[in-house]
């Protein structure tokens, strides 16, 4: 018997559409002020013994503008040329592919990256009474289904990270703001945890949330995982600090080449709040919840989250991050033997805004 279509056609006319649920209007605004200028070089290099390069396509990171950055300009030796990377995100990255004129065994490939930018200082302020918020742009939608997707390091639809998120009672009530909610995150993280840096450490966020000490990347990965579990986009800004090499370090020391990461949370009509989680863990002398939107101007980004797909000459290649090495394909004669030479590290700051 055939369907007929009046029945459905009646609902609609007796129930209208209900309307689309509106964020609540923003009481807070995003203040930023330019802090620094800084001038930083990067040198890498592959050493070979017996393997003969005829070719080799390295990757390098291209430092974006952002609400931390600006008048960012960035160049290279050899210059390569700036590609989009293949995730929905296609992040700028600058792809270096270079044909040896005389293979020979022994030959070394060596870089060097330059970037200059201002780096902004950033704070979550109330609005002023009868102040209209400034206009932000929403996310796009592939955008927002990336920065609310789990990931190989945040990884929090694994069991053990949802255990703890139970154990520490870090589901976002129906009516607390994303604000309200990454404070708390903050306040359970400073009890939970103490700053050890290790840099061979597992720092997925399901492993690194059952320790009672990790570094910055893996308080910043349960952080950015608390979030995300909980229907808030959250983002990784994967940097260096604004700080020159320390003398006498080494390369296992977090000084050598001052690596760091730290966290953005999106929230509907004020945009991307900066958080860090391992100032807030180290900073007890101020209310964890008063690092939610505080950004002292002091990280120059490389890129945005993890997890770059690099369009290598045989396939594509995922890299969690391009932070501290290049990472280096070859075609050539023998057996590879590349190791990582020794990498350079140079940065110089002049302040710009008020002291």
């Amino acid at each position: 018997m055939p369907r007929s279509h009046f029945p459905a056609l009646a609902l609609l006319a007796l129930w209208p559409a209900a309307a689309a649920a509106q964020p609540p209007a923003p009481t807070h605004k995003i203040e930023a002020t330019d802090r620094q200028s800084v001038t930083a070089t990067v040198t890498y290099e592959v050493r070979t013994t017996a393997f003969a390069a005829t070719r080799w396509t390295a990757f390098l990171p291209e430092p974006p503008e952002l609400p931390s950055q600006v008048r960012v300009k960035t160049t290279a030796d050899p210059g390569g040329k700036v590609v989009a990377e293949k995730s929905p995100l296609a992040r700028k990255v600058r792809m270096i592919d270079l044909a040896v004129a005389a293979p020979a065994p022994g030959g070394n490939l060596t870089l060097r990256l330059d970037v200059r930018a201002t780096l902004r200082s950033r704070r979550l302020v109330p609005l002023a009474a009868g102040e209209k918020p400034p206009a932000v742009a929403a996310l796009a939608a592939k955008e927002k289904a990336f920065y609310l997707a789990p990931s190989g390091q945040i990884d929090f639809a694994a069991k053990p990270f949802g255990e703890w998120l139970d154990a520490k009672q870090l589901r976002k009530g129906k009516d607390e703001t994303p604000v309200a909610f990454a404070g708390r995150v903050l306040e359970v993280m400073r009890a939970s945890f103490e700053y050890k840096y290790d840099a061979t450490e597992n720092k997925r966020a399901s492993a690194a949330c059952g320790r009672a000490a990790t570094d910055c990347g893996g308080m910043t990965f349960v952080f950015v995982g608390a979030l995300r579990a909980n229907d808030i986009p959250a983002r990784v800004l994967v940097g260096r600090l604004a700080e020159p090499r320390k003398p006498g370090s080494r390369p296992a020391d977090l000084e050598y080449d001052r690596p760091h990461v730290r966290a953005e949370l999106y929230v509907a009509g004020v945009g991307w709040v900066p958080v860090d989680p391992a100032y807030a863990v180290a900073g007890r002398n101020r209310p964890a919840a008063a690092f939610v939107g505080d950004d002292p101007g002091d990280l120059l980004v490389l890129h945005v989250d993890l997890d770059l797909r690099l369009p290598y000459p045989d396939r594509e290649r995922t890299a969690e991050v391009l932070q501290l090495g290049t990472n280096v394909w070859a075609a050539g004669r023998g057996a590879f033997d590349g190791t990582a030479g020794p990498s350079g590290w140079e940065l110089t700051a002049t302040p710009v805004g008020p002291k």
